[in-house]
């Protein structure tokens, strides 16, 4: 989704997951489990290639607490201020020219809430029903899309898993959000 944009402007990027374990010579990425392992990742990348930057995109729910400024930022209500305490201090932590943190206040599917109807477009073909009501219903009890999380049992994944059993977030994800576009998914997201 980002990579056209960012490329008609001469930047090229690349994707990586964070490595979290190693056992019996097999590497497995993504979900945190310390902070100290994502020091350790994203401190080798800087260091392969000197003209890259290097950013993150982490969700804010479910952070390990040793995160910089973990403690502090629970106390924060705001989620926007807890993200910006987060990134500050993982920017600080990280301390080099080229890396830029990013947060997101709340899980990727949140994001595809910007487009209830492109979402409902996409998976209701998996199950042959429309949801859109119920999607509508969901997006307009929040501000944002962002804020459409109040536990683990009310994400937007879950939610979106609950109406539409066969979503897979690695599939149709990013589907989804390139459907939406860029520009809209940044008129609703902060």
């Amino acid at each position: 989704v980002l990579a056209p944009e960012l490329a008609d402007s001469g930047i090229y990027i690349s994707a990586r997951c964070v490595e979290t374990t190693r056992k019996q010579h097999k590497i497995y990425r993504g979900g945190m489990t310390t902070f100290a392992k994502i020091k350790h990742d994203i401190q080798q990348w800087l260091s392969q290639d000197k003209t890259a930057y290097t950013s993150t995109m982490f969700d804010l729910y479910k952070l390990p607490n040793d995160f910089p400024n973990f403690a502090q930022s629970q106390n924060l209500k705001d989620p926007y201020q807890r993200v910006k305490s987060l990134e500050e201090g993982l920017k600080n932590t990280i301390a080099h020219s080229h890396f830029f943190p990013h947060i997101q206040p709340y899980e990727f599917e949140g994001l595809l809430f910007s487009d209830v109807e492109i979402i409902d477009q996409i998976l209701s073909s998996l199950q042959g029903a429309s949801q859109i009501a119920k999607l509508k219903t969901i997006r307009g009890q929040f501000k944002t899309p962002e804020e459409i999380n109040n536990s683990e049992e009310t994400a937007p994944s879950k939610r979106l898993l609950k109406l539409y059993p066969s979503y897979d977030k690695v599939v149709y994800g990013p589907r989804i959000a390139k459907r939406i576009g860029l520009k809209k998914l940044r008129q609703e997201c902060h």
